[in-house]
């Protein structure tokens, strides 16, 4: 059987971008073309809890599909499409098409068909559906789908398709209104439209786990809708008023998605947490939904609170070599197949990361010094520790106070750092690097880890705790520069190998070393100095591999593209070293992608140099929406506002000078200290931080 967290192949391509539609709320998401159709794209469907529900669903009039005019997207979980029938007999008649759909828990549509014109219109119309509940890593492999045992029971105005494999059974119903003729392979209507008048025909979409029904004749019984979700949502995060349309399009556009992959607990117990991107990605990862958490505090703390609470309800407690379980592992991933009642913290999990348990404690840490109440504080304070004891103990395998990896499991993840792909840590020459690896971004997140254990120690008054970690830290910080550091090449190495030999590949790891802080002050500016250089500066953001690398291709997934969440933490690193020009090129670059794309950024893009071409190029298999890179505006605008909670329940605010433009008057409102909200204000190159008055309205998408 195939892993499900490592691929042997490339991804299924999702195509250009501009031609996908995607959809999203918490466990759903939908792909399709700009008519609306389902089908014509092996990545297209309705999927729910890591299953494929719905694989086909196209629309024609008398025979022939619809003529695309325009889609528009309201919010991340609704859109409408417009498009007409094509000429009908050669006569120039035609009806204008609106199909309206909206995701709830599974999906509702409404398709509109409209008569324009001044004489009756008769027409046949066909939906043609299919279900295949191919499991989405089948999907993202491109694998074939067709397992287990299907069957399809014909119903009045409604097909049920069942599917069981083993102890697994899920079931859809598909639900249509107007008088249709049902057959096995979907739906059709004769109609005759008046002038000037409309048919209608609802659908919906219902979907089993086991015999539990998400979702059935509009009422949920395991979740609120979406729209009532998302509203909450709106109303307690910040809003932004600038002159820079690109900043204030890609905070709307951050905000907007963020809310669409929030998960929520079914029983209504938990706090939600992040899902890690759609289309492949639909569930709770440990690394990219503390990073998410972590980018998204001054919007909403309490996402940071519901992952540490879902993470510390995973935490490794056995070892495990199958799943690479261990006391004290904060998770990798996981996933929803062969559950049978949806459920917040997934079924199958796996713990093949390096990096998520060091982060667990980073952002407790961020949390704390964000304003963090005591008693939840010390609630997940254990969790924290047993983490830092995972990190001296599993973690620090060899002995030298290094945080290294290699799998246990045949089916785990060969690399278990962010760049996660086979291949994706490389020396200068090409070749892959062979585990066991200490990457040099773990170590700055293990340096970052016992910093905020220490400041946690000092609120709580532990003098012990502080002394031990604050000396872990300081001797971490001390070895890791001397190790790590190649005088020759002037820049960190992106780990040590099995032989604790340099890996010797430029890369975008270093800039992680900064934002964590165990870069020495002496060596912070050549560091600075290879980011921005111009093989690793695309005119966009910062790419994964340097451009003269052996192993460098701008369309290779982590060693040449740029991945906006990685080039924010580049910025967040330089700022925090001084490096304020810098900083602001970074989020200028990324917030013209941001731009070119409706305000949303990708998961990655290509690392093509835009002096070459003059605008981003998509990477085919990128997720979006993806939640690291959602946050990425909200972890801009900190870093370019400068943005710091300052012990006292308000934030210092220290611009970056010429970011914002001396005319402008920067707003932002309700801006999260974790029992407070505050406004910020920069007008004439003036800042003030006042507590949050009215709420000022978000622009309508």
């Amino acid at each position: 059987m195939p892993s499900p967290w490592v691929l042997a192949t490339e991804p299924t391509s999702l195509g250009d971008p501009t031609n996908l539609v995607t959809l999203v709320d918490g466990q759903t998401f939908c792909l399709s073309g700009r008519s609306g159709d389902l089908g014509s794209n092996p990545s297209h469907g309705v999927f729910f809890a890591d299953m494929r529900v719905l694989s086909v669903a196209r629309l024609t009039i008398d025979g022939s599909p619809l003529e695309p005019l325009a889609v528009s997207l309201s919010g991340a979980d609704s859109v409408s499409f417009v498009g007409r029938s094509v000429l009908v007999h050669g006569a120039d008649r035609r009806l204008l098409v609106i199909r309206r759909r909206r995701l709830g828990s599974v999906l509702h549509e409404q398709i509109e068909l409209r008569n324009t014109g001044r004489t009756a219109m008769s027409a046949q119309v066909v939906l043609e559906v299919a279900a295949d509940f191919a499991d989405v890593f089948a999907v993202k492999e491109g694998r074939d789908a067709m397992e287990g045992e299907h069957s399809i029971e014909v119903r009045e105005g409604a097909l049920l398709y069942r599917w069981r494999l083993g102890d697994v059974h899920r079931q859809a119903e598909l639900t249509v209104t107007g008088d249709a003729q049902v057959s096995q392979r979907g739906f059709s209507w004769n109609v005759v439209v008046e002038p000037r008048s409309a048919f209608t025909i609802e659908l919906d979409l219902a979907v089993a786990l086991g015999t539990s029904w998400i979702q059935r004749k509009h009422h949920n019984p395991w979740l609120p809708a979406a729209a009532g979700r998302n509203e909450g949502w709106y109303a307690a995060v910040p809003s932004l008023r600038t002159s820079d349309r690109r900043l204030s399009e890609a905070f709307d556009r951050s905000l907007e998605d963020l809310g669409a992959l929030r998960l929520h607990d079914p029983s209504g117990r938990r706090k939600p947490v992040i899902a890690a991107g759609a289309p492949w990605f639909m569930t709770l990862f440990g690394r990219d939904a503390l990073i998410t958490s972590y980018m998204a505090l001054p919007a909403d703390p309490t996402l940071a609170i519901g992952v540490l609470e879902a993470l510390a309800e995973l935490q490794g407690v056995e070892s495990n070599s199958a799943s690479e379980e261990e006391p004290g592992r904060i998770m990798h991933e996981t996933r929803y197949l062969g559950v049978d009642a949806p459920t917040l913290i997934g079924g199958s999990t796996y713990y093949g990361s390096a990096d998520a348990t060091p982060l667990f404690v980073v952002v407790l840490g961020e949390l704390s010094r964000w304003g963090l109440d005591e008693e939840t504080l010390r609630r997940l304070l254990p969790n924290a520790d047993r983490a830092l004891a995972w990190m001296e103990d599993y973690g620090d395998r060899s002995g030298d106070g290094y945080i290294t990896y290699e799998k246990s499991s045949p089916r785990g993840l060969t690399n278990q750092g962010w760049k996660d792909s086979w291949d994706g840590i490389r020396y200068h020459d090409g070749q892959v690097a062979e585990a066991p690896i200490a990457l040099c971004e773990v170590q700055g997140y293990a340096y970052a880890a016992y910093r905020a254990r220490a400041e946690i120690a000092q609120r709580l008054d532990q003098p012990g705790i502080v002394a031990r970690c604050t000396a872990k830290a300081d001797r971490l910080k001390e070895r890791f520069n001397h190790d790590f550091w190649m005088p020759d090449l002037g820049w960190f190495a992106v780990g040590l190998d099995k032989g604790n030999a340099p890996i010797d590949a430029l890369s975008s790891n270093i800039g992680h070393c900064l934002w964590s802080g165990i870069v020495d002050d002496g060596l912070a500016g050549a560091v600075a100095e290879r980011l921005m250089s111009d093989e690793m500066w695309s005119g966009w953001g910062i790419r994964t591999m340097a451009a003269d690398e052996d192993a460098y291709d701008p369309m290779s997934y982590h060693c040449g593209t740029v991945w906006p969440h990685d080039s924010a933490l580049c910025a967040a690193g330089l700022r925090r070293y001084g490096f304020d020009a810098e900083a602001a090129k970074v989020a200028d670059g990324l917030l013209d992608v941001a731009a070119a794309w409706g305000g949303r950024l990708p998961e990655l893009f290509s690392g093509i140099d835009r002096s070459e071409v003059s605008t981003p190029v998509p990477f085919p298999t990128s997720c979006s929406p993806q939640a690291w890179a959602a946050a990425t505006p909200l972890l801009l605008l900190r870093t370019m506002l400068g943005l710091e909670p300052d012990g006292e329940g308000s934030l210092r605010v220290t611009p970056i000078k010429g970011f914002i433009d001396d005319d402008d008057d920067l707003l932002v409102s309700g801006l999260h200290l974790v029992d407070r909200k505050l406004d910020v204000r920069i007008a004439e190159g003036v800042a003030s931080v006042t507590p949050a008055a009215g709420r000022t309205l978000r622009r309508a998408r």
